[in-house]
């Protein structure tokens, strides 16, 4: 049963008037109740999913009269529990039983009572007689309750009541307001419409998207959701007794939020049908028609105060529709206009990775006690890509791979590697994030963006628009790769970006669920294809390629002298505690060990043809060795 703050106990009498007075021709079916639309409500009193309008007629009054209140509940009600609700919001219906009998329903307005002098009433419930006691009727959503002082029913009109607390808006500053032909974006299915419009102060705009719905009403927070599920550009962030801030960001340079000075509190306001909001917007329901607008006082003109605050607000901005999404803002699938996609034959590319180290992930990361993948080997992932999808190694849910490469990949020109995934089309992408490092230990990720919406799983075979995701492996088809300019790590801390000797892939746990779900620079939730319950789970490796070397070709020789004196030996390589260097030129020679970072670890000159160099005091990993300008790669293992 619904709940109001008021509760009258009180039974309808209509069994027994309709037994005493059955031959007095009081009892009429033919008598022609009282038609009333719901879009002529003016004062609603209750909140819920559920609706219905109660009149009440004082047909035997001085002035007969019937005014016509809306009620909202949710769950179950009896009509007693309008009669309540009525009551409970306004102050001027009262109403007295007498056991089972309605016998008073009274109307007090700027001193003057409305009542029947009669000491019983009836009531008809959707245009015929209601057949149990106010206590004992089940209403829903739609009825109609019309109550007669004289049991007559003979009236045909019904006035509107109005709510004495409302603001008086007949001179007030018209609201702007568009009629729902208009609306170019609409989500949601079902026949009835709202409409949900957004003040932006700077800049000085205001947009609308329409929403659709099949129950009598939705909240503003269920269409608020669907717009957010449904439009990447539209956000919120629910504060602790509202809307604190509501956001446009259309990832092409465009984000409009609420800007509010230093101390004053953020907190956007909001009007219904061109007036106050009566209710939370988690509680404020729309029916087919209504239009909901947001703002705050910095971009509308305030007509009333209560508190402190306005209470009272319009919004005079032109309402403009929001345009209709076509696609989403990053550039598309491989070999449609614009792709950046690298594919596996290009011209640019210069040598792959060499070594490969993978920790596989479970098959499903919500069942733990899933197998691991096992797809694959990590050799599927070191060497040239070509067309072929099924030399891959699968990572798993959450699983990545660590790749190292002859020589360091730098920041070059352009894009300076890239990532192959195995996807048999251009829609079905296996996701993963993209880390660097110079040293293997400290790792850089590269931003990424997800815009397709995580309202819910896409499932293992779902799809994924490639317009909607950037910075994230595997947006293209098999053969071709997604490029990484390591410019975009310029301002990152401990990595070299001219020197970047591992490259880490990470797979994104395509889930909506938040306990499992991975996320991108913006705090979106990365969605793709989950689960894929095989043993080739997660994003599936094929390879990866360099664009830009950290690695200087030596010059050409142009005698045998030139050979000789070039001809420099370095073993062994890789070195566990002694290096050896030989020269077929005799004197002084200069050389210097570097780390990948570029930092000089150390300087030293030798005479003669050789030398014996310790590298007990290195730590494992690849450094470069320089002996008389010419550069040679030395790889220490203890």
């Amino acid at each position: 049963m619904i709940v109001f703050t008021t509760a009258i106990m009180a039974q309808s009498n209509n069994q027994l008037h309709r037994t005493e007075n059955a031959g007095a021709g009081i009892y009429n079916p033919q008598a022609k109740d009282i038609s009333f639309s719901v879009s002529d409500i003016q004062f609603w009193c209750g909140t819920g999913s559920n609706q219905a309008i109660v009149i009440t007629a004082w047909d035997d009054y001085s002035t007969p009269t019937a005014l016509a209140w809306g009620v909202r509940w949710n769950g179950s009600a009896v009509a007693l529990d309008l009669l309540d609700s009525i009551a409970a919001y306004d102050s001027r219906y009262t109403f007295a039983m007498s056991g089972s009998l309605l016998t008073n329903v009274q109307f007090t307005e700027n001193g003057t009572t409305m009542y029947s002098p009669t000491n019983y009433w009836c009531y008809y419930l959707n245009g015929d007689w209601a057949m149990n006691t106010y206590d004992n009727q089940t209403v829903a959503s739609g009825d109609v309750i019309e109550m007669s002082g004289t049991c007559d029913f003979d009236m045909t009109t019904a006035i509107a009541a109005v709510n004495p607390n409302a603001v008086d808006t007949t001179e007030r500053i018209p609201d702007a307001t568009i009629d729902h032909q208009n609306i170019l974006y609409w989500v949601g299915q079902g026949s009835n419409e709202a409409v949900i419009a957004v003040n932006w102060a700077d800049p000085d705009t205001c947009l609308a998207w329409g929403v659709r719905f099949s129950d009598d009403t939705i909240t503003v927070k269920a269409a608020m959701d669907s717009i957010a599920c449904a439009d990447y550009r539209f956000s919120y962030i629910p504060g602790s007794w509202g809307i604190n801030d509501i956001i446009y960001n259309d990832y092409q340079g465009t984000r409009w939020a609420l800007t509010m000075p230093e101390g004053v509190y953020n907190y956007w306001w909001s009007n219904y049908n061109g007036t106050a909001a009566g209710y939370a917007y988690d509680e404020q329901p729309l029916i087919n028609g209504d239009i909901f607008k947001w703002g705050d006082p910095t971009c509308g003109v305030v007509i009333d105060t209560a508190y402190g605050y306005p209470s009272e607000i319009a919004w005079t901005t032109s309402v403009t529709p929001i345009s209709v999404l076509v696609s989403g803002p990053f550039c598309g699938a491989a070999s449609t206009e614009g792709s950046q996609a690298i594919e596996y034959n290009d011209s640019r590319i210069k040598g792959w990775a060499t070594t490969c180290t993978i920790v596989r992930g479970h098959i499903d990361i919500a069942d733990t006690n899933s197998a691991y993948a096992s797809y694959g080997a990590e050799s599927d992932a070191v060497g040239a890509c070509d067309n072929n999808n099924l030399a891959v190694v699968s990572l798993g849910d959450g699983g990545y791979a660590t790749l190292t490469f002859e020589h360091a990949i730098s920041n070059g020109e352009g894009y300076d590697f890239a990532v192959f995934e195995n996807s048999f089309n251009d829609n079905f992408l296996e996701l993963a994030f993209v880390e660097v490092s110079t040293d293997g230990e400290h790792f850089v990720r590269f931003p990424s963006t997800s815009l397709t919406s995580s309202c819910a799983n896409i499932g293992g075979n779902g799809g994924i628009d490639p317009t909607y995701i950037d910075g994230l492996a595997g947006k293209y088809r098999t053969g071709f790769g997604t490029p990484f300019d390591l410019e975009q790590l310029r301002d990152s801390a401990n990595i070299n970006i001219d020197s970047i000797v591992y490259v880490r892939i990470v797979d994104v746990v395509g889930t909506s669920n938040p306990d499992y779900a991975t996320y991108d620079q913006f705090g979106n939730i990365v969605i793709d294809p989950y689960p894929t319950n095989s043993y080739s789970s997660g994003f599936d490796l094929d390879g990866i390629c360099v664009l830009n070397w950290n690695y200087t070709e030596p010059e050409v020789p142009e005698s045998i002298d030139d050979v000789l004196t070039q001809d420099i030996h370095i073993y062994p390589n890789p070195a566990n505690s002694q290096v050896y260097c030989h020269t077929n030129t005799d004197g002084m020679h200069q050389m210097f060990i570097y780390d990948m970072s570029g930092r000089q670890i150390i300087s030293s000159t030798f005479y003669g043809t050789e030398t014996t160099l310790s590298v007990d005091d290195l730590a494992g990993g690849v450094y470069m060795i320089r002996i008389d300008g010419v550069n040679h790669r030395l790889v220490v293992k203890h």
